[in-house]
């Protein structure tokens, strides 16, 4: 090899030598970092802090700790607190780790320190740590801070989200209770009020799955049950969205629109708890007495606020924006949306006869429960529906009848043309012993339904026909 090819090949080994070098100085800290050089941060246990401040958001808070008395905020005595959060941030400061250093570093600026997301003040005694939370790393992860001493350190990303609160982020929110057994559900607005009450086993009803009733004056309306569940849910699954203020009172209830509230909530309901009896059965197990203790929740909803609107629990100081949707339901629901939309819902059990009007002509079907008795002595039950005194499968028709589902339903239907069939249904009940079930043509598709004298609902056609093809090979046979 020439004395000018070695030069050459020294030449280029030193330039990738240079590269290489230059790299390593263009690269950012934890692109370069092969190996695990962390180390906690700060030299402190979170029981022993005693003040902590932070600035997010152009929002300066700061808050005491005493060992007796816990957190407080010194701004105002009266605030609702709840230390949870600022635990959790002592927590997270008492096991700071830092990935890396950089020592020296003298343009704070491009670590977004200048300027920081958050600042973090936190003192034992007469001992402080101040904390400025810079930007993200370009990979992401982890994030540039500094403690006033002439280096950056990089922490885990998530330490902004620690601190990114405000004041209204640590207000105790008032509990809303666990309404599981309501006996009534009140809505009061300016133009009408609302009175639904939760009535099992009442009578009201032909069937016991109807247990949501409405107040008419004098009379009492059934309601369905899945409508009616759905819209009193949306006051006992309720959840604050967030607390807006917790000194509101007087005047400045007009804020929010809750000096007069446009709708009232008033839901009564019954806590059901199991006390100890101090008794016990013959195998020694505690009996315990069921106690039920009635309550009342009462909620004031006030004006809308975007996506949202202000309401409060009746009487208190502190306010929240809770879904607008709950607004929406309280204020515009029309009652006519509760009303049941079911064709036929009937305890089979109750009924003893149908009678059927078709094309003119009634046909009385009989329902027989027969008993039979077995070898081993056990009796079983069998219904049999008769007509003329033959047995009939009267049984597919019930199926039929209860399996239709409405297509539609309008207030003020009157019958147009004639029945296209009846049912008359004689029940072994205190109330509603006889319920009537008529068909009417309505249009090509559709049959108006008329149940216990009320037409509102509408029901497919062919299915209607497909019943009265039922029937009349029934007659027929």
């Amino acid at each position: 090899m020439t004395r000018k090819n070695r030069l050459g090949l020294l030449l280029l080994a030193l330039a990738a030598v240079c590269a290489a070098a230059a790299a390593a100085v263009l690269l950012s800290p934890e692109e370069t970092a092969e190996e695990d050089t962390s180390f906690p941060l700060l030299e402190l246990e979170a029981e022993d802090i005693t003040q902590l401040s932070w600035s997010y958001g152009g929002q300066t808070q700061s808050f005491t700790y005493d060992p007796e008395d816990g957190w407080s905020y010194p701004a105002d005595s009266a605030f609702p607190l709840d230390p949870a959060l600022l635990e959790s941030m002592a927590d997270a400061l008492s096991q700071l780790t830092a990935y890396r250093a950089i020592e020296g570093a003298e343009d704070l600026g491009q670590y977004g320190l200048e300027e920081p997301q958050a600042s973090v003040a936190v003192a034992l005694g007469e001992t402080e740590y101040v904390l400025a939370i810079g930007d993200e790393t370009a990979m992401g992860g982890q994030r540039y801070l500094s403690l006033e001493d002439g280096s950056v350190y990089l922490v885990d990303s998530a330490l902004l989200d620690t601190f990114a609160h405000d004041l209204y982020d640590l207000v105790a929110e008032e509990e809303i209770p666990a309404m599981t057994h309501l006996s009534a559900f009140t809505v009061e607005t300016a133009s009408r009020t609302l009175e639904l009450e939760y009535l099992e086993d009442s009578g009201l009803a032909w069937s016991g799955h109807y247990v949501w009733f409405r107040k008419d004056g004098e009379d009492t309306v059934i309601l369905d049950t899945e409508l009616t569940d759905a819209f009193v849910e949306n006051i006992t699954l309720l959840y604050w969205s967030e607390c807006v203020d917790y000194q509101a009172q007087g005047s400045a209830l007009a804020d929010y629109g809750l000096d007069e509230p446009a709708a009232v909530v008033t839901v009564d309901y019954v806590e059901v708890t199991q006390e100890d009896s101090g008794l016990t059965d013959d195998d020694g197990n505690v009996i315990y007495n069921t106690l039920e203790t009635p309550h009342t929740f009462v909620l004031e909803i006030g004006d809308y606020d975007g996506e949202y609107c202000y309401a409060r629990i009746a009487g208190s100081n502190l306010v929240y924006h809770i879904d607008a949707g709950v607004a929406d339901a309280m204020l515009y629901l029309q009652a006519g949306a509760l009303l049941p939309d079911d064709i036929l819902i009937l305890d089979r059990d109750t009924v003893e006869s149908v009678d059927v009007t078709l094309d003119g002509e009634r046909y009385h079907v009989e329902k027989l429960v027969e008993e039979t008795t077995d070898e081993e002595g056990n009796t079983t039950q069998e219904t049999v529906w008769t007509l003329d005194g033959e047995e009939v499968d009267f049984q597919s028709v019930f199926t039929a009848l209860t399996g239709l589902e409405s297509t539609g339903s309008e207030e003020g239907l009157t019958p147009e043309r004639g029945a296209e069939i009846s049912f008359t249904f004689h029940r072994n009940t205190d109330t509603y012993q006889t319920l009537t079930l008529t068909f009417y043509q309505y249009d090509s598709a559709n049959c108006l339904v008329e149940f216990n004298g009320e037409t509102r609902l509408l029901a497919d056609r062919d299915s209607v026909l497909d019943i009265v093809e039922q029937v009349n090979a029934l007659v027929l046979d």
